[in-house]
C-alpha cells in the first residue's frame, strides 16, 4: 500500500511539472493554435494581451517598393507572432484612409506627416503613433547632362511636378526659403503620368518625384545615373510612411496597438537584412505592379531615409515634426497649430 501511495504522488508530482514546463513554454510565445484558429498569448516582450486581434491597414495608393515591409510582415509571421491578425489593404490616397480611420471604419492607415496635420485642424480624431521615413522622400532629379545640384540651378529650367502631390503646394516656399527666383523656374504642374512623360521624353531638365518609388524606376528605365538633389537637405524634410490610429481605438486597445507595432519593428528590420527575398515577395503577391528588380531597388531607397539609430523603426522626432508645421504654416497649409502632443506619441513602439 505505501508503495502504491508512493507511485501515486510520483505521478501527480510529474503532472505538474509537465503542466508547469507548458505554462513556461506559452508565455514566451505570441500565439497558440486552438481548432486552428489563432490564440494570442497574455504577454509577449512586455506586452499584455492583446484587446482584440482582428484588425485593418490601410495603405494610402496601390502596391511600391517602400510598402513592402508591411507585407514582409504579414508573410513572415510576425504579426501572428504576436497574436494579431492583419489585413493590409491597398488605398487611394490619404484623404480616404483619414476617413476611414477617423470614423473607425479601420484601425490604422498609412500617410505621411502632412495630411494628419491638416486632419486635426478639421477635426479628425486620429494620431501618428509612427513614422518609417524619418528622412524625406521628396526630391528633384535631372538629366546628368542638365543637372539641378542645388536650388539655385532650377533658375532658368523647367521642371514638371504632380499637380496632386503635397510637394507641388510647398514648392514655391521651397524655392523662396532657399533663395530661388520663382519666375525664373517653369513649373509645369500636371497629371502623374504627365509629369512621368515630360521628364522620360527629356521635354523638362528636372522633375520633383519620390526617392522610394519613380527615382530607381526612372534610373532604370533611362540607363544612367540622374542626379538627385534631396529636398531634406534645403530645409524641407518631411517625414512619410506615417502610421494614424483612430484616437478612441488606441485608448481602448494600447496593447493591440504595441503589439501591432513590435511585429511591423521585427518586420522592416526582416526587410532591410533580406532585401532581395523581400524583393521577391513583393513581386509574387503584385506581379502586375512590380518585378523583383524594381521592387529591391525601392526598398533599397527606402533604407537609405529609414534612420533610427538606438531607436525603434517608426520613433518620431518632435525636431522633425516641429520643422513640418513650420513649412505647413509658412505655405498656408493648415490654419491652426497644436502643442505636439497632439499629432503624435512614440508611446505604443517598442521599448528597450
Amino acid at each position: 500500500m505505501v508503495k502504491f501511495l508512493k507511485m501515486m504522488m510520483l505521478a501527480i508530482l510529474f503532472t505538474v511539472v509537465l503542466v508547469a514546463c507548458g505554462e513556461s513554454e506559452s508565455a514566451t510565445t505570441g500565439t497558440t493554435e486552438s481548432d486552428g484558429e489563432l490564440v494570442a498569448e497574455s504577454t509577449i516582450d512586455g506586452i499584455g494581451a492583446p484587446e482584440t486581434t482582428d484588425v485593418t491597414l490601410r495603405l494610402n495608393w496601390k502596391f511600391k517598393g517602400e510598402f513592402a515591409p508591411l507585407f514582409v510582415t504579414k508573410e513572415k509571421g510576425f504579426f501572428e507572432e504576436y497574436g494579431l491578425n492583419v489585413e493590409v489593404l491597398e488605398g487611394n490616397g490619404s484623404a480616404s484612409v483619414m476617413q476611414a480611420v477617423a470614423q473607425g471604419q479601420e484601425e490604422f492607415g498609412i500617410t505621411s506627416t502632412v495630411e494628419p496635420a491638416q486632419g486635426l485642424v478639421e477635426g479628425m480624431p486620429i494620431k501618428m503613433i509612427a513614422s518609417y521615413m524619418s528622412r524625406s522622400p521628396f526630391l528633384i532629379v535631372s538629366h546628368p547632362d542638365s543637372p539641378v545640384e542645388t536650388p539655385k540651378d532650377l533658375e532658368g529650367k523647367s521642371i514638371s511636378i504632380s499637380i496632386s502631390s503635397t510637394l507641388t503646394n510647398v514648392f514655391p516656399n521651397f524655392l523662396q526659403s532657399n533663395g530661388v527666383d520663382e519666375s525664373k523656374v517653369k513649373s509645369l504642374p500636371v497629371e502623374t503620368s504627365a509629369r512621368n512623360s515630360l521628364f522620360l521624353n527629356k521635354d523638362v531638365e528636372a522633375v520633383a518625384i519620390f526617392s522610394t518609388n519613380e527615382y530607381p524606376v526612372f534610373e532604370q528605365q533611362m540607363g544612367v545615373e540622374l542626379t538627385p538633389l534631396y529636398l531634406a537637405d534645403y530645409g524641407f524634410d518631411l517625414a512619410s510612411l506615417t502610421i494614424i490610429g483612430n484616437d478612441k481605438f488606441m485608448e481602448e486597445n494600447p496593447n493591440t496597438v504595441k503589439r501591432f507595432l513590435a511585429a511591423l519593428n521585427k518586420g522592416f528590420e526582416y526587410t532591410f537584412e533580406n532585401t532581395q527575398e523581400a524583393a521577391e515577395i513583393s513581386a509574387e503577391l503584385f506581379p502586375e505592379a512590380t518585378d523583383v528588380e524594381t521592387a529591391k531597388g525601392q526598398i533599397e531607397r527606402l533604407e537609405e531615409i529609414a534612420l533610427f539609430d538606438g531607436v525603434p523603426y517608426g520613433w518620431m522626432s518632435p525636431e522633425n515634426m516641429e520643422q513640418t508645421l513650420d513649412i505647413l504654416e509658412e505655405s498656408d497649409l493648415i490654419s491652426e497649430r497644436y502643442e505636439l502632443e497632439r499629432y503624435f506619441t512614440n508611446e505604443f513602439l517598442p521599448q528597450d
